[in-house]
C-alpha cells in the first residue's frame, strides 16, 4: 500500500508542476491583435482621403467658401422704406424690379380684401401715408421716400424732376445724407406749381382755381389744434417726399392718429383733402410755412447735382 501511495503522490506532483508551467507560460501563448483596435473603421475615412476633402471644401471650385465666424459681418434688411398708395388695376412692379436696394409698402386704396389696403379710398396717397406711419410708429426705418405709383413718362408723372420724368431715377439718385440731416427733402424742386404763394387761407375772395385755400384754415384748426394758421403757404407741389425716422417721431403717434382721422372722416371732396395735405406735409416735417428752396441748390442737396433737372 505504501508503493501504491507514494506512485499516486508522485503522479499529483507531476499534474501540479505541469498546471503550474502551463499558467506562467499563458500570457507568452496567446496571439494578440498587431494594431490597436479602431472602432467603426467602415464609416472613417482614410487620413489621405479626409485631408484631400477639407482641401476641395476650402478652394472656390466648390462654390463654397469657408466659414470664419469670428469676422463674418450680420447682414440686416436695408433700413429705408419705399411707401406709395395704388389702385388695385395698377402695375407697381417696377418698384420691386428697379429700386432693389429699397424695402417697399404699397397700399391698395380700392380693394379691402388685398393684403395691404386702406379702409377707403379717401384723399388719394395721403391715407395710405399716414397710415404706414401710424402702424409703424414703434419700428420706422431711418428713411422713408413716399412716391405715387406711376414709374415715369408724360403725363402721369409731369411732376417728378428727372428727364424721363422718372421715379426710379429720383430714388437711385436721392442723397440720403440729406435727407437725415434736414429730416425732410421735397422730391420735387421746381418751384410751379406751388411757389411762392399757393395758399393764402385768408385771401377774400380765395383765387379762382383754388378750391382748397377756401378750406385750408379751419383744417389747419383740426389738424393741429391751434388757430396759428398762417397768412402764406407754399412749397413744390405734389406730395412726393422723403423723411427721416428721427423727424417723424419729432411729434407723437396721437398727432399722426389725429390726421389720419381727419383724412378718413371729414366731408371734403376727395381732390380737396389731398390738396390740403399736399400743402402740408412739409409743415407736419418741421418746415416753415413756406418752404420754396432755391432751385439749384434743392438739386444739389436732394439729388447731389445742382443741374440734376
Amino acid at each position: 500500500m505504501r508503493l501504491s501511495y507514494r506512485i499516486g503522490a508522485a503522479a499529483l506532483l507531476v499534474t501540479l508542476v505541469f498546471l503550474v508551467g502551463r499558467l506562467f507560460n499563458f500570457g507568452s501563448q496567446v496571439p494578440r491583435p498587431r494594431t490597436p483596435w479602431v472602432f467603426n473603421v467602415g464609416s472613417r475615412p482614410d487620413p489621405t482621403e479626409l485631408a484631400s476633402w477639407k482641401s476641395r471644401w476650402s478652394t472656390a471650385e466648390s462654390g463654397v467658401n469657408p466659414q470664419n465666424y469670428d469676422s463674418t459681418p450680420i447682414i440686416v434688411p436695408n433700413d429705408r422704406i419705399i411707401v406709395m398708395a395704388k389702385l388695385a388695376a395698377e402695375d407697381t412692379n417696377w418698384v420691386s424690379a428697379d429700386l432693389t436696394d429699397w424695402r417697399n409698402y404699397i397700399y391698395v386704396v380700392d380693394d379691402p380684401n388685398a393684403p395691404r389696403h386702406t379702409p377707403m379710398n379717401k384723399g388719394r396717397e395721403a391715407l395710405a401715408y399716414l397710415q404706414y406711419i401710424v402702424e409703424h410708429y414703434d419700428d420706422l426705418p431711418s428713411t422713408m421716400v413716399f412716391i405715387h405709383s406711376h414709374r415715369d413718362g408724360w403725363p402721369g408723372a409731369w411732376h417728378t424732376d428727372t428727364m424721363d420724368y422718372s421715379n426710379v431715377e429720383s430714388v437711385r439718385s436721392l442723397q440720403i445724407d440729406f435727407v437725415q440731416r434736414n429730416g425732410y427733402a421735397n422730391l420735387r424742386c421746381q418751384e410751379t406749381p406751388g411757389c411762392p404763394d399757393e395758399i393764402r387761407p385768408f385771401r377774400d375772395p380765395p383765387r379762382p382755381g383754388k378750391t382748397a385755400e377756401k378750406y385750408y384754415a379751419d383744417a389747419w384748426k383740426a389738424l393741429f389744434g391751434n388757430t396759428n394758421v398762417p397768412e402764406v403757404v407754399a412749397a413744390p407741389c405734389c406730395s412726393q417726399f422723403a423723411v427721416s425716422r428721427d423727424q417723424v417721431l419729432k411729434r407723437p403717434l396721437s398727432d399722426y392718429q389725429r390726421y389720419y382721422n381727419w383724412v378718413l372722416t371729414n366731408d371734403l371732396p376727395d381732390d380737396i383733402t389731398s390738396r390740403i395735405m399736399e400743402y402740408t406735409w412739409h409743415i407736419i416735417f418741421g418746415q416753415e410755412a413756406v418752404y420754396c428752396p432755391d432751385v439749384f441748390q434743392c438739386y444739389q442737396d436732394v439729388y447731389g447735382d445742382p443741374s440734376f433737372w
